[in-house]
């Protein structure tokens, strides 16, 4: 499995007395948030993330782990405010807003919410107001608010739809992070019969059987917005104490009889039989170590163009006893 850097917490904080509304208040005292935390069980507010993929093997074989569901903490979202009196007695000519500069000027724009005077005396229903996190820029609090504008809901009737939005970005990392990758078992050739060993000198023939060669990932939430990252095997280096190692273009081809040529094969210089032998092992062993480098590119719904990610790897081991062969030379 290939695993990433976890997503650190970010902190919901409740807006500020003479903060603007839309924009969560930066509380004196606490740190600065970070991109939002990813957890398979986040509290109220949060995100359904589901996560699908599907990948090939370097034998044509398709596999399809589970589908897996997340939780994320949005961007933005609709969150329930004061009361219609209480909103009115704040924002209402000579209430406390207006004694601050900075709101009362918000104010001054229009951009109250509509028609908030009818609802003075409403103390039961309550305004659900658009909200977005600390490190949003203005841009995407206007975006949302104009297809997510206050709504007044009286006592009893439902609210509106959450409908959170969530970085696009975000969601390519929970679909990285989600990446589960078949390792694969090595094989190698010659493997002298009852004891497996390759033999010094000799190019030795390195495949990684059912190891993944590509793999898609989509991580998904219910508006419908998406991101997929799209990852190949692009090359895979071999290593061994006794051995020079090599790099491979892929992950080696299978030894048969009568096969002339290999992608993927490493000559070993001396033997194993000097060396101790390791625990789980009946005969001295070389570990060989196979590790596979992963390009990869994400897209989702809303850009197509690919983005690149930073280059993975996955590294595979076994244990490989190499036996050196004695001439033997008689004379007539």
């Amino acid at each position: 499995m290939v695993t990433a850097t976890a997503l650190s917490l970010v902190a919901v904080a409740p807006a500020l007395a003479d903060d603007p509304p839309g924009f969560e208040g930066n509380v004196p005292g606490l740190p600065s948030p970070s991109t939002p935390e990813v957890t398979p069980g986040a509290g109220a507010g949060s995100v359904q993330v589901t996560v699908s993929q599907t990948g090939t093997t370097a034998g044509g074989t398709t596999f399809t782990p589970p589908t897996t569901v997340r939780t994320v903490a949005p961007i933005c979202w609709y969150s329930r405010g004061q009361t219609g009196y209480e909103y009115y007695e704040y924002w209402k000519p000579g209430g406390p807003a207006r004694n601050a500069g900075t709101l009362d000027a918000y104010a001054a724009q229009g951009l109250l919410h509509p028609n908030y005077e009818a609802y003075a005396t409403d103390t039961t229903g309550y305004w659900y107001e658009p909200r977005c996190q600390y490190d949003a820029s203005t841009d995407t609090y206007l975006a949302y608010r104009g297809t997510h504008p206050p709504v007044f809901v009286p006592a009893g009737e439902p609210t509106p739809a959450q409908d959170a939005t969530v970085d696009p970005e975000v969601l390519a990392q929970i679909a990285s992070d989600s990446m589960d990758l078949p390792e694969g078992t090595i094989r190698w050739n010659p493997s002298l019969q009852g004891s497996g060993a390759t033999v010094v000198n000799t190019d030795t023939w390195v495949w990684v059987e059912g190891a993944a060669t590509s793999v898609s990932v989509t991580a998904s939430i219910p508006s419908g917005l998406s991101a997929t990252v799209n990852a190949v095997l692009s090359g895979m280096e071999l290593s061994a104490p006794g051995s020079d190692g090599t790099t491979c273009a892929d992950t080696g081809t299978p030894w048969s009889a009568g096969a002339t040529s290999t992608s993927c094969a490493l000559t070993f210089y001396r033997s194993t039989a000097n060396q101790s032998v390791k625990a789980g092992q009946s005969l001295p062993t070389a570990t060989l170590t196979a590790t596979a480098t992963w390009t990869a590119s994400w897209v989702s719904s809303v850009d197509p163009n690919p983005t690149a990610l930073p280059a993975q790897s996955l590294a595979t081991t076994a244990e490989v006893p190499v036996a050196e062969i004695q001439s033997i030379v008689t004379r007539g």
